[in-house]
């Protein structure tokens, strides 16, 4: 008798379409890992084995007959029992009660979660982007500013003797064309010497 709820892939039988689909995942997986396992090194393999676990690739049966392999390959090359992770299921297996096998509940839902992690990292990245440039920002204006500050300081300062200087120049010269008016001698001493506002007496 065929129920069209159960669904087979790879020499087992699974109760959803999605299962199924993943056992396919995960065996596109395993091809690609038996590819590019280093099998002569055991510490780089075992690495992979870890990374593996890790990351949660495998969540089927289809996978976890791979990570099986892995083990016994490690085991092989002499890899210590204690080194080697156990397998995990991420799932509970009960009875169901009209007397079927055994089936896999799942207890990891991820999809909603992660789309809400997006969520939050995109808005985290809008905030640090807003936040660096209001940074930027108050850079420009306090570099630009006149106040002095801590970072423009010494512009403010070497702009501010600059301006004494230049008017110390211009009352120096205001002096000089009174001096000639006047026909005044820079030495001579009982002469007054006018007023460096430029204002006659």
């Amino acid at each position: 008798m065929s129920d069209q709820s159960e669904f087979y892939a790879f020499g087992y039988r699974f109760a959803a379409l999605d299962d199924v689909k993943q056992a396919q995942l995960e065996h596109q997986e395993q091809l690609y890992f038996e590819t590019r396992l280093p099998r002569n090194d055991a510490r780089k393999m075992l690495a992979v084995y870890d990374k593996v676990l890790d990351e949660k690739i495998f969540v089927t049966p289809v996978g976890w007959s791979f990570l099986l392999k892995m083990q016994e390959e490690l085991r092989m090359l002499g890899v210590e029992e204690e080194k080697i992770r156990p397998i995990p299921l991420y799932g509970t297996f009960t009875h169901n009660p009209d007397g079927e096998s055994r089936a896999l509940r799942q207890r990891i839902t991820t999809s909603g979660k992660q789309d809400e992690g997006k969520g939050k990292i995109r808005l985290s990245l809008l905030a640090n982007v807003i936040l660096c440039i209001l940074v930027i920002a108050m850079f420009v204006i306090s570099l630009n500013g006149s106040n002095p500050n801590i970072l423009n300081y010494k512009h403010n300062i070497e702009n501010e003797y600059a301006a004494w200087e230049q008017e110390l120049t211009d009352r120096e010269r205001v002096i000089r064309q009174k001096e000639a008016e006047l026909l005044v001698n820079p030495g001579a001493e009982s002469e007054e010497i006018p007023d460096t506002d430029g204002k006659a007496d």
